[in-house]
């Protein structure tokens, strides 16, 4: 399963009453797009906020991400504790 920039805490979002869909922020820097969608603006609303994922670095680079977060991704705590004592973020540690 794995993280997602939704348990990250320096990700928000918000979903647009009318069209039911989310945005992403990062207060990184980074671009937070859906990957399967390629026309532009649509790409960035989903209506599942775990499928945006940084696509765009904060220099205005392609991101070239090998998982579903960035390399500064910091879990809340909620995520921390839903993984729970084995997860993936304790075996970092």
């Amino acid at each position: 399963m794995g993280f997602h920039c939704t348990d990250c805490i320096f990700a928000s979002f918000a979903r647009n009453k009318k069209s039911g869909k989310y945005r992403g922020a990062c207060s990184r820097g980074f671009t937070l797009t859906d990957p399967h969608v390629h026309t532009s603006p649509d790409d960035h609303f989903s209506e599942d906020p775990r499928n945006l994922v940084p696509t765009v670095d904060p220099f205005g680079e392609e991101y070239l991400r090998t998982s579903n977060v960035c390399d500064r991704f910091h879990p809340s705590e909620e995520a921390q504790a839903h993984e729970g004592a084995h997860g993936w973020w304790h075996a970092r540690l």
